[in-house]
């Protein structure tokens, strides 16, 4: 099966679709295999957060291109090979012959094709372009060996397209092929290679816009943990990559403990070089008719640019609640389930209104958008950007809080509170 054009692939007999980076909606799902979870998570970030970065540093008017770096790695051969172009033909009777003007890519850049001619056309365009890594984030190789990909790494294409090598052999010469341009990168820290703190320093101390996924799957975690307590090598690479040799003491925890625990020790090492970041997301997937389950992957999201967290928040949030919405269309009482998730959502609001004056008396914060970043980090893809912007306006309107506008404005009944208005609590 091909990782983009054939989305669909799962264990067993029967099978599903991934559409715009959802699980399709079915009476019985099986598990999906790791290809098919690979194409799912590409198509989600594509589709509801790369779009809306790019557009969020278009609207910069600083800079003109973004990348997409993607060394997850799980491609097909065939998905990688590159179609032969159109061959010219007659339309019809009368007509001049018509060559189409579309160049042929592999079914892998596809859909990141799409979209960056989409983003060049817009009213602030921005240039997206994407490098494909076929050998994922590893494996390490050989000095000599990796001296020799460094040199072929002198020409990769400079628009973007694929490169057969590994995150490991590539990144020196990548990164300072990258300069100061925003990028967009996708690892896997425990593939065939386990990364090491220093392999992942250079993109923490990137003063670029930088945008971090670490796709880590909890069987590779369990894997790694039992390697280590059985070889020396294995232990010093986890306690390299960890910063610490605290996984020791997972051995006394089973199950999801256990890969919480390993995850804790991870964003733990990047703390430092981001302070209210990273976040750790999980990724449901309909497991049967109005159930839902998590993938068994976490996903370790790391920026700096306080805008990108709030797209990232929205993303997550109406993923998961198409997820579940999709999860009982069809079902039997309907209707019934779509009222309760409507009644439990209408009760989180409620809450989450009380708990905004009672954050901003604790902490102080006379800014909304200080605040509401505080609230967002504590309920992570729980909430919209424009649900937590209603609720302030809800109390405004109410007087529970009120609002000093720098700027008159006679229509402040819709009008957010910016980082120069200052609120003042009761």
């Amino acid at each position: 099966m091909e990782l983009w054009t054939h989305p669909d692939e799962y264990n067993g007999t029967q099978t599903g679709a991934v559409e715009n980076g959802q699980v399709a909606a079915t009476r019985s799902i099986r598990r999906l295999t790791d290809r098919a979870i690979l194409s799912l998570l590409r198509h989600w970030l594509l589709d509801a957060y790369v779009a809306d970065y790019c557009r969020s540093l278009g609207a910069m008017r600083i800079f003109r291109r973004c990348y997409w770096i993607d060394a997850l790695g799980g491609y097909t051969p065939k998905s990688l090979h590159v179609p032969s172009m159109p061959t010219e033909t007659d339309s019809t009777k009368g007509k001049k012959r018509q060559k189409s003007a579309t160049a042929a890519v592999p079914a892998a850049l596809q859909p990141i094709t799409a979209l960056a001619q989409s983003l060049a056309q817009e009213s602030r365009p921005i240039a997206l372009q994407s490098l494909l890594l076929t050998a994922g984030s590893g494996p390490r190789r050989a000095v000599k060996e990796a001296k020799k990909a460094s040199e072929q790494a002198l020409s990769w294409p400079k628009e973007g397209g694929i490169l057969a090598s590994s995150w490991l052999e590539s990144a020196p010469t990548l990164l300072t092929e990258l300069e100061q341009a925003p990028a967009i990168f996708l690892l896997d820290p425990l593939g065939a290679a386990i990364f090491s703190y220093e392999d992942l320093l250079p993109l923490y101390k990137r003063t670029a816009p930088t945008e971090l996924f670490f796709l880590i799957a909890h069987k590779q975690i369990e894997l790694r943990l039992q390697e280590a307590h059985s070889k020396v090598g294995q232990a010093q690479a986890l306690t390299a990559l960890l910063r610490s040799d605290r996984w020791k003491t997972l051995a006394s925890k089973q199950g999801d403990e256990v890969n919480k625990g390993f995850l804790k020790l991870f964003i733990t090492s990047m703390r430092r070089h981001f302070l209210w970041s990273p976040q750790a997301i999980d990724l449901p997937v309909q497991s049967g008719p109005a159930s839902i389950t998590s993938l068994p992957y976490t996903l370790i999201y790391a920026t700096r640019r306080p805008e990108s967290l709030l797209i990232m928040n929205d993303a997550l949030c109406h993923y998961r609640r198409n997820t579940y919405q999709q999860s009982y269309q069809g079902v039997l009482s309907e209707e019934w389930f779509a009222q309760q998730e409507q009644k439990h959502r209408d009760e989180d609001l409620l809450q989450l209104s009380r708990e905004i004056p009672q954050q901003g008396i604790a902490l102080r914060i006379r800014r909304w958008p200080d605040l509401r970043q505080q609230l967002l980090l504590n309920n992570f893809g729980h909430f919209t950007q424009q649900e937590y912007d209603q609720c302030m306006l809800q109390l405004i309107a109410r007087q529970e809080v009120r609002c000093a506008w720098r700027q008159a404005n006679g229509d402040n009944g819709t009008r957010v509170p910016g980082n120069e208005d200052t609120l003042i609590w009761r």
